[in-house]
């Protein structure tokens, strides 16, 4: 009957790789390879591989080995370490030679070429089952120096290369086919040396036969507690590994490659043979629930039998054997997110299992009855794999996953020839945590918690969870999971957290996009985290897996995940100011950066922060939020735009005038507005620069030519302009210079003229509030050629109206001004005024006071809006004043009600104390105090109020509300919290809602994509 043939040798992409790959196929805990559910005959799933009929055929070199081990004496050499195999009473295992192979294997017929690919004598490739088990005579170390690399076969590398090889081909019939053995000569120069080649010769044969690593009496190796002749008598030659000062091995072992009853039981349940002078014990290792019953069976544990010696009564260090429960069963399954095949496309479910009742199976067979008695005493333990010198022991391999809860020694009596079933429940093992979602499937994913931090469980074995959570574009997020134990601690003995990114929609079972290629890839003990960038907007499923696909009560995790998503307001002023961040995972601790500076963080809960975001130019700005901890980030990129954006636009209010005399102010300011890209939205501390020309002079650059100033809360930047020679002089705004290409702006012309004498007025046009008693400053400039004039006499004149001056004239002075004081009371009709150069009263120019009704007035945002301070004092809050026209006028004598509520806030507003973590508080607002004040707006519209929660301390808010006129009204909400950071967190964007619309952006238009 012929098996189709497997060759996994020939498929590795290097030579190098090939004892790393013995070493990877190597199980453990009895049986070294178990059929799995696929590529095996599906009636062998589950079964020891083995040589067929227990036959071992195999071929040697035609070469010496070295020069003291000429090739008869290899061959003798060979022949006995199977012996110490064959030789298993209780075991039908035959090893025969079957000859020679066809050739003196050495460094000319084997090579490796610079692809990795093999080229080697036929008779020894994975192929060749003819001759099943080749035995390569390695006399100068170039065999091994081609397969491992240079050097490999020197000397100095007998620890690890003196013998290395496995089996390289399986039939589907769970059968080996072909198995390789390199013997290193240089290892074998001195006779001194050739026990530590038997040794290991030993051992590899050991796994060519089928044979896995095995754990019994490890105080050996780790000397705790200190072994006897006993422990060393029944040390297992299959133990995993030997430290590295065991040079020669009799260092360490007296008797290295004597074999140990735990090694021969382990020889014969795989290839059984008479068991009258045996015993069996087997059954399974369980989880118990809440009530101490059966739960899941516990894999990856370590069952020991031993010997109760009857002239003692004690457990026996000497007789015993050892049984890792779950042996049969698939130690690694692969997984939904790292994938089901290893690197080199071979699925994991190949070897072991998959049948659950076997997973927490463990086998005693081959218990030996010494002293020929009928019937024998064992005492049965359970214990954990030692992380290091059992890493290689499966199912588990290479990382040992430490058992769950206790058990106490038990005493079974077996007969020779018999076998009992002992079940073996570990009291007190670990629970898994409550569910905290209805659902976390694939088709029903759990929505990630605001706070994005949650403790669950990988219970049941291929147990997945799946969580969903939205993302929009330009931003990363970190997902963190920390695998725990049954304290809580971080754990890498545990579950092997990897986790991947979806994007709703993807079938299931498709690659994650994004994942963790393996576990505990931070640098935070215990931790796996995945850093993954969000290109386009959806919302993305977060799946959470072990790496072997296992699952049991015991793989506790704590997972977080970081993710910012937004800032409110989007658009902040260049001065800075206070933001919240809003996203998922904020928690104390966290730094917040815009580029390299960081942002001082006022308060958070896990769904929003509120950061002081520092002064910066004009654009868009990605602001990162880290962990200095476990390391995770999220950045948001362009999530923030400071002053103008790119899509705004500036426009003229107002810009002309009628000729003005060179040396004196125009008539009517240059007004422009910011505002954002629907044409109605004002943009709030946007850079605008101002230049002229010919020689123009600029009240808001104080005197200067040309300047930067900054956007008012109304989007409004303005300047009173003075020309300083004849002819056309251009006032340009442009907005954000130097940032945009092509960069906006607009310009406003003026002519000026010139005599030898001119009369100027600053102001001539005022609104007035209907009703109001006010002082009003009048002044006038009197120049000859744009030349101030010093003791002109001007005189000032009520020419309509009623009102009173202070004085009918005035002289200027060295600057050539003149003022007087209007009064006017109760005001209610319009008045005009004169000022003229005395004595012939000319030339003159004329002052304008228009009446407003308490009707048509309008409040505009100017500054202090929407401040966050952290215990210093608030900056004024100011407000203007205006009329209904367009563009809109300034409203001196305003009366502006200004009324405060201080409040602690309570409910879901970010109104914590820094660093509280609390997502929901209950309950209502608790007012503190209320005040009021009243402040009369200036000749520029302007009122302002300073507002204060006096004595009070903690976390509060003012709610305050602004009134002018009949139906003019804003309304603002400031914040203070206790100076856990220092300085004023000056507004960032208007919080005004009234008779002005907040300046707010337009939503994100976003793209669904997973990458």
């Amino acid at each position: 009957m012929t098996f189709p043939a497997r060759s996994f040798l020939l498929r590795l992409a290097s030579a190098v790789a090939i004892v790393l790959f013995f070493a990877m196929l190597s199980r453990a805990g009895g049986p070294e390879y178990v059929a799995g559910s696929s590529y095996f005959n599906s009636g062998t799933m589950g079964q020891p591989i083995t040589w067929s009929q227990g036959q071992v055929n195999y071929y040697t070199d035609q070469g010496d080995l070295s020069p003291i081990l000429p090739n008869v004496s290899a061959n003798a050499f060979v022949a006995n370490a199977f012996a110490q195999w064959t030789s298993v009473s209780a075991a039908a295992l035959t090893a025969t030679n079957g000859g020679q192979l066809a050739e003196d294997v050495n460094g000319s017929n084997i090579a490796i070429n610079s692809s990795g690919t093999v080229t080697a004598p036929a008779d020894i490739t994975p192929t060749a089952i003819q001759t099943p088990v080749g035995i390569v005579y390695d006399y100068d170390g170039s065999v091994t120096d081609a397969l491992l690399g240079a050097d490999a076969g020197d000397p100095s590398q007998c620890f690890w290369n003196a013998v290395y090889g496995g089996v390289d081909n399986f039939g589907a019939g769970a059968n080996f086919l072909h198995a390789l053995v390199v013997i290193n000569g240089q290892c074998a120069l001195q006779s001194s040396q050739l026990t530590d080649v038997e040794y290991r010769l030993v051992r590899v044969l050991g796994n060519v036969i089928g044979l896995g690593w095995s754990q019994m009496n490890l105080n050996v190796i780790t000397g705790n507690p200190r072994p006897t002749p006993d422990d060393y008598a029944g040390f297992p030659v299959m133990h995993f590994m030997d430290p590295v000062t065991c040079v020669p091995i009799t260092v360490c072992y007296a008797n290295p490659y004597q074999l140990a009853s735990d090694d021969a039981a382990a020889l014969a349940r795989l290839y059984p043979g008479p068991a009258a002078a045996t015993a069996r014990i087997y059954g399974s290792v369980y989880f118990v629930d809440r009530l101490g019953k059966i739960a899941q069976p516990m894999q990856g544990v370590n069952v020991v039998a031993r010997w109760i010696d009857p002239s003692t009564n004690l457990p026996s260090d000497e007789y015993g054997a050892s049984s890792v429960s779950g042996f049969f069963f698939t130690g690694n399954a692969g997984n939904p997110i790292t994938g089901l095949s290893d690197p080199l496309g071979n699925l994991y479910n190949e070897f072991g299992s998959s049948d659950q009742t076997l997973e927490g199976f463990f086998d005693l067979g081959g218990l030996p009855i010494p002293n020929g008695a009928s019937t024998a005493q064992y005492q049965l333990s359970v214990e954990a794999l030692d992380p290091l010198w059992s890493a290689g022991v499966c199912p588990y391999d290479p990382s040992q996953v430490a058992p769950s809860g206790a058990f106490q020694p038990i005493v079974v009596t077996v007969g020779a020839g018999g076998q009992i079933e002992q079940e073996i429940l570990l009291a007190g093992s670990a629970q898994p945590v409550p569910p905290w979602a209805a659902t976390e499937t694939w088709s029903a994913p759990a929505q990630v918690l605001p706070s994005g931090d949650w403790v669950g469980s990988l219970s049941g074995y291929g147990d997945v969870a799946y969580f969903l959570i939205t993302a929009q574009a330009n931003r990363t997020l970190s997902v963190a999971v920390t695998a725990l134990d049954e304290t809580s601690d971080p754990s890498e003995s545990k579950a092997e957290p990897v986790v991947g990114i979806w994007t709703l929609g993807d079938p299931q079972g498709t690659a994650p996009p994004a994942l963790t290629p393996a576990p505990f890839n931070s640098e935070t003990f215990g931790m796996s985290r995945l850093d993954a960038q969000v290109l386009n907007s959806n919302s993305f499923i977060i799946g959470i897996s072990d790496l072997r696909g296992d699952g049991r009560p015991d793989y506790h995790y704590h997972a977080h995940v970081l993710y910012g998503d937004s800032a409110s307001p989007p658009r902040v002023s260049v001065n800075g100011g206070a933001i919240t961040l809003q996203g998922t995972g904020f928690a104390p601790g966290l730094a917040v950066t815009l580029g390299s500076i960081n942002m001082p963080l006022l308060s958070t809960n896990g769904s929003q922060m509120l950061v002081a975001a520092p002064a910066q130019s004009d654009g868009p700005q990605t602001i990162a939020i880290n962990d200095p901890v476990s390391g995770a980030s999220s950045i948001m990129t362009n999530v923030l735009t400071f002053g103008a954006s790119f899509t705004d636009q500036i426009v003229l209010l107002q810009g002309a005038n009628p000729p003005t005399p060179v040396g004196t102010q125009a008539t009517n300011p240059v007004i422009v507005r910011v505002l954002a890209s629907d044409g109605v939205t004002p943009v709030d501390g946007a850079t605008v620069g101002w230049t002229t020309t010919n020689g123009a002079t600029l009240s808001t650059c104080g005197g200067a030519s040309n300047c930067l100033a900054i956007s008012d809360e109304s989007g409004m930047a303005s300047t009173w302009v003075t020309p300083a020679a004849t002819g056309n002089a251009a006032i340009t705004a442009t907005l954000a210079p130097s940032v945009y290409s092509p960069a906006q702006s607009v310009a406003a012309t003026m002519t000026a003229t010139s005599s030898s004498s001119d009369i100027g007025v600053t102001t001539p046009y005022l609104w007035i509030a209907q009703g109001a008693s006010v002082r009003v400053p009048l002044t006038a400039r009197v120049v000859n050629l744009g030349a101030p004039q010093t003791g002109v006499t001007v005189n000032f004149a009520i020419a309509q109206g009623s009102g009173a001056l202070s004085s009918a004239s005035t002289v200027t002075n060295r600057n050539g001004y003149a003022s007087v004081t209007l009064t006017l009371t109760n005001f209610t009709a319009n008045v005009q005024l004169t000022a003229c150069v005395a004595p012939g009263n000319n030339p003159c120019q004329t002052f304008y006071g228009n009446a407003v009704a308490a009707a048509m007035m309008n409040l505009q945002a100017v500054a202090g809006a929407g401040q966050v301070i952290t215990g210093t004092a608030f900056q004024p809050l100011r407000v203007r004043v205006t009329d209904s026209s367009t563009p809109p006028n300034p409203v001196l004598g305003a009366s502006v009600l200004f009324q405060s509520t201080v409040l602690r806030p309570l409910g879901n507003n970010l109104t914590l104390t820094p660093g509280d973590p609390t997502v929901t508080q209950t309950g209502m607002p608790v007012i503190l105090s209320v005040s009021q004040s009243t402040a009369q707006s200036d000749a520029n519209g302007l009122a302002s109020f300073a507002p204060s929660v006096g004595s009070l301390t903690g976390p509060l808010e003012i709610e305050i509300q602004v009134s002018a006129g009949t139906t003019a009204v804003l309304q603002d909400e400031l914040e203070t919290f206790p100076a856990d950071s220092s300085g004023n967190i000056s507004p960032t964007f208007s919080q005004w809602h009234g008779s002005v619309p907040a300046p707010r952006g337009p939503p994100l238009l976003l793209r669904a994509d997973d990458r």
